[in-house]
């Protein structure tokens, strides 16, 4: 039971922690914007205005996985700068690196401005976590009266810089050993049967989906395994970095002599989000009981519209995952499928965020005009067929089981026909009442929660206002699925418990 409770507890810490990640990635589309229409349009200005976001990704990540995982953004933001600046300053300094040897790469780097370890965004991460921590821990910490001023708000930033200290001290004798272990797993992920690579790790990341903890799994794919030797000598690591510097410097085949087949690890999903889940959605409606037709079209068209265009596939997959455990795996392995499909046919897609259509046209179809060859009909290749797969697939599950996807059930909730704050009013009754909730999050279509105590929480009361999706992560971890407005709800939920 001690070590079942531990894992339970894992779940729900790295829940949190991929709640974090998702404001920093979620900035990547601006980047990845710019480079594609400047690189179209042979626009440097342009290209560099995004290249600097991705040269800065560690500081990113820093102040953007401290506002998700703290209550007060603004100083939580300032404290991670400030940790990033003492951490990285303190690493430079005790192993003596200088701007020559940082510029070099390798195990070296230089953090704004500063010459550090080369920890990529996972040194970012860790100075984000300290600030929210030291948030957490001090915000409300009465000092003496003589030391008043600094009570508070005030002391989590001096806190912060004091703890990133004595982090920079211990960092040089710990990261060794972890970056042995990236360079193990990156010469693994890189290496000679790159196939089975992208298959596993295109199932493993639609198989993590329901808890929410795929953003834990492709950060490292995506930021730090495999290298790259950029024209000015410098050293960058992972695929979605390496696509976009090889965009920016003009390598068409983008591939080199340290790294190779650049976007295997992020072009896969396209035939899932374009053609695979939207077909599902026309298999789900064709079986819907005739009566309730009208309102399962209203769910799955903007559901299939979302995935198709944004690629976001939660409001999709959320309607079959937790009824039917058969269609799970299915969507999975086939996943899995899309992305090594994807490799055999030497595609080269990016995505910043998603892999919708407007990935699609801006790291697809418009380098191709440049010359660059992403093989974007790939995409077409590998989704048309698979979306035939899909459609009989799902209707024959369906059918043969009696699945009850939206319009199958006698009543379909439609949480549209409810304001931000009727719906936020409802679930926090659901809850278990605003004492109940210890936290209130948001991703780009949950809300991530954390309670007190779990079994005061109406899971099928939650369905029945409208959750597409409810999901228990650990003992304490809530996540409910409400789309797009999940972040408005959450906003909605914060102002009204004061948390």
């Amino acid at each position: 039971m001690g070590l079942l409770s531990g894992i339970v507890k894992s779940l729900s810490k790295l829940s949190m922690i991929g709640r974090a990640l998702m404001l920093p990635i979620s900035l990547l589309p601006a980047a990845g914007l710019l480079l594609a229409f400047g690189d179209k349009f042979h626009l440097p200005l342009m290209m560099n205005a995004g290249g600097v976001i991705f040269d800065n990704l560690p500081m990113l990540f820093a102040i953007g996985s401290a506002v998700g995982l703290a209550s007060e953004s603004g100083i939580a933001a300032l404290s991670a700068a400030v940790s990033v600046f003492v951490t990285n300053i303190t690493i430079g300094t005790v192993l003596g690196i200088t701007p020559e040897m940082a510029s070099q790469g390798g195990k070296y780097a230089m953090v704004v401005g500063i010459p550090t370890l080369q920890m990529g965004v996972f040194g970012g991460l860790i100075c984000g976590i300290l600030a929210a921590w030291c948030y957490n821990r001090f915000h409300e910490m009465q000092l003496p009266e003589f030391l008043g001023f600094f009570s508070g708000k005030r002391f989590v930033a001096i806190a912060t810089a004091v703890l990133s200290f004595l982090l920079g001290l211990l960092l040089p004798y710990v990261w060794q050993h972890i970056q042995a272990g990236i360079d193990a797993l990156s010469t693994v992920v890189n290496g000679d049967n790159q196939a089975a690579s992208t298959f596993i790790f295109g199932l493993v990341e639609r198989a993590l989906i329901p808890l929410g903890l795929h953003h834990i799994w492709y950060p490292s794919f995506w930021y730090s395994f495999g290298d790259y030797t950029t024209q000015a000598g410098q050293i960058i690591h992972g695929d979605q970095t390496i696509w976009f510097k090889m965009l920016e410097e003009g390598v068409k085949s983008f591939s080199s002599d340290t790294y190779q087949n650049a976007g295997k690890f992020m072009q896969g999903e396209f035939p899932l989000m374009l053609f695979a889940l939207p077909a599902a959605c026309l298999a789900m409606y064709h079986e819907a009981n005739s009566k309730n037709k009208k309102i399962a079209f209203g769910i799955l068209f903007s559901a299939a519209l979302t995935c198709f265009l944004t690629g976001i596939t939660e409001p999709v997959e959320f309607t079959f995952i937790f009824v039917a455990p058969i269609l799970y795996v299915f969507n999975a392995i086939m996943a899995g499928l899309a992305y090594m499909c994807m490799f055999l046919l030497h595609a080269h897609i990016a995505k910043s965020f998603s892999a919708g259509m407007i990935d699609y046209i801006s790291f697809g179809i418009l380098p191709s005009f440049n010359g660059y060859q992403t093989n974007f009909l790939s995409a077409a290749i590998v989704g048309i067929p698979m979306a035939i797969i899909y459609y009989f697939t799902f209707r024959f599950v369906i059918r043969r089981f009696d699945i009850k996807t939206p319009g199958r059930a006698d009543v379909v909730a439609d949480a549209k026909d409810k304001t931000d704050t009727e719906l936020a009013t409802e679930i926090i009754a659901l809850l278990g009442g605003a004492q109940n909730i210890d936290s209130v999050g948001s991703c780009i279509t949950r809300l991530r929660l954390e309670v007190s105590q779990g079994d005061k929480v109406d899971k099928d009361g939650l369905n029945g206002v409208g959750a597409r999706g409810v999901v228990f992560v650990g003992d304490k971890g809530i996540q409910v699925i409400f789309g797009a407005r999940a972040q408005f709800i959450a906003q909605t939920m914060s102002t009204m418990i004061g948390k």
